[in-house]
């Protein structure tokens, strides 16, 4: 669910009860999306307020969540500390239902005078905005900047008088009696768009979660309805936004909410802290795990045109024989031949006598037409040498890249991506980026399984496969993998492993693959004191002997 208008109002009565009449404490801008108020509250508590104008997940509420700061503070934040850091809280407001927040906000000036000022908060998805301006209705500064090139409508720079954003026709329901509601409604439209075009800060879950209750189509077109169900919709529209004890509540699938009658058992802001900050994770995973794909496919890419290349060579093995025996039977019939020749008709004795035509350079003689074809056939001979090393060495690097992918496919958290880029910087893939921020958490740790007793590792990377194997592993442990498919190491931790365990872990190796999705898959397990390293040998990339294979 969008933060629409509906939410912005519970948000906002519900920061106002704690927070009027405290003093901001602290103010952070982490990044250019965010800003941190710290307060000391009425109620001897703190709080820190998010405000993010980020374009998908816009909004304002209490957080627990901790941000990094950047070392030297961008300019808006240090404005905002030098004219209401230490101001107290006056009010904090909202424009009709839009989701416009006002903080009004009381401080000393320089001369000693207590002045009021306003930071106001435009939740708009792409065009949200934090703006601050004086008791004059001017703006100090904003944290987006547009100019006249970017909004013929509406500027928002330092010194420009504060407008409000246009309400684009629509209208706050609140105001609305019942017959207005009806009559305002586009009857060729379904329910559903015909509220959203009409009201302001109304969104399409808050409108779904309605309809669901009343067990009424969104999709019924409103010039077919019944004017009970628009009375219905209308009734529990203004009872929901009136209402002082509604609860947020996760829809099935985990990814928005709805709001309903009933009692919170905590702040709405413990709630939205929560479910945005799971949605957030989950959009930095997804755009970390794209940003790492999209750099090993174009390596993959590369290397697959260099493999081309190569197997256009190799494909051409064929003419090197021919071209050792042009040279030959030139060689063997000089004597019959003539500067200006343009071909040699002769017998190959190479294939029964058959009469053979060879072309030749009429401008060279009958020696340096042999030399010729005989430096063709050394020159293809060496390139084909090559070639077959390049090949290998091609094909184990695609090999490789693809099980990164597949790590990377398979990662569940932040870290464990970061893992993943940490390898490909440590063999030169991609290069060392230069953060901000320094990385807090630990690296990720083997996944573990246990059955009967016996535990169980799975590698989640290739650098970790490495370490479970060669470090972490016993030599008289078992070592598991999917037999020619990419996939994690699998570390039994016994030296006496039963069936049942052995045939479990082996399962284990096959969900943690490639081919976690198919039947029958083959898995080799051996000792790890028979698993080895090749010199130069990627990540994760290592030879077996002596094993068994066993079938899942």
């Amino acid at each position: 669910m969008s933060f629409d208008g509906i939410t912005t109002k519970f948000i906002v009565n519900e920061i106002n009860n704690i927070l009027v009449n405290s003093r901001i404490e602290k103010i952070y801008v982490p990044n250019k999306n965010e800003i941190i108020l710290s307060f000391h509250s009425q109620d001897r508590k703190n709080y820190k307020l998010l405000i993010s104008i980020d374009a998908n997940n816009s909004r304002i509420h209490f957080t627990n969540q901790t941000r990094e700061n950047p070392l030297s503070a961008p300019q808006f934040c240090m404005i905002l500390r030098k004219y209401i850091q230490g101001g107290k809280i006056l009010s904090i407001t909202q424009s009709g239902l839009d989701r416009i927040i006002i903080f009004e906000i009381e401080n000393i000036n320089d001369f000693g005078d207590y002045v009021k000022k306003e930071l106001i908060v435009e939740l708009m998805g792409k065009y949200s905005n934090v703006i601050f301006i004086d008791e004059d209705k001017k703006i100090i500064d904003s944290m987006r900047h547009v100019t006249n090139t970017m909004s013929s409508i509406r500027e928002v720079l330092p010194g420009k008088n504060y407008v409000l954003p246009s309400s684009l026709g629509k209208s706050n329901i609140l105001n609305v009696s019942l017959d207005e509601f009806i009559t305002s409604l586009n009857k060729n439209l379904n329910i559903l768009d015909a509220i959203l075009e009409k009201y302001i800060g109304i969104s399409k879950t808050f409108l779904t979660g309605i309809c669901n209750t009343l067990n009424i189509s969104l999709d019924n077109i409103v010039d077919s309805m019944q004017k009970q169900d628009l009375e219905k919709i209308y009734n529990n529209i203004i009872s929901l936004i009136k209402n002082n004890h509604v609860k947020f509540e996760l829809t099935s699938n985990q990814k928005d909410y709805y709001i309903l009658e009933g009692t919170q058992d905590e702040l709405y802001s413990e709630f939205l802290d929560r479910f945005y900050t799971s949605k957030e994770q989950i959009s930095i995973l997804k755009n970390a795990k794209q940003n790492i794909e999209r750099e090993i496919n174009s390596q993959i890419n590369k290397i697959r045109k260099k493999l081309a290349n190569v197997n256009e060579i190799l494909a051409d093995e064929k003419n090197m024989e021919i071209y050792k025996q042009y040279g030959e039977l030139i060689s063997c019939n000089i004597y019959k031949m003539q500067l200006g020749m343009d071909k040699l008709i002769t017998e190959n004795f190479y294939n029964n006598n058959e009469i053979i035509e060879i072309p030749l350079q009429i401008n060279l003689t009958p020696s340096r037409n042999a030399q010729l074809y005989f430096k063709k056939y050394n020159k293809l001979k060496n390139s084909i040498i090559h070639a077959k090393e390049y090949k290998k060495l091609y094909e184990n690097d695609i090999s490789y890249l693809e099980s990164v992918l597949y790590s990377l496919s398979e990662a569940e958290t932040i870290n464990e991506v970061d893992d993943i880029r940490d390898e490909l910087i440590s063999i030169n893939l991609i290069k060392k980026q230069n953060k901000k921020f320094k990385r807090k958490d630990l690296p990720s740790e083997p996944i573990k399984y246990e059955k009967d007793g016996i535990e169980i590792l799975v590698g989640r990377n290739n650098i970790q496969n490495d370490k479970l194997t060669f470090k972490i592993a016993k030599k008289t442990d078992t070592w598991l993998h999917t037999k020619n498919i990419h996939g994690s190491h699998v570390i039994i931790k016994s030296n006496n492993i039963p069936d049942n365990v052995l045939l479990y872990a082996a399962q284990i190796a096959a969900k943690h693959s490639k081919a976690k999705d198919t039947s029958h898959v083959e898995v080799d397990y051996t000792l790890v004191k028979y698993v080895h390293k090749e010199n130069g040998s990627k990540p994760g990339m290592v030879v077996y002997t002596d094993y068994n294979t066993i079938i899942v």
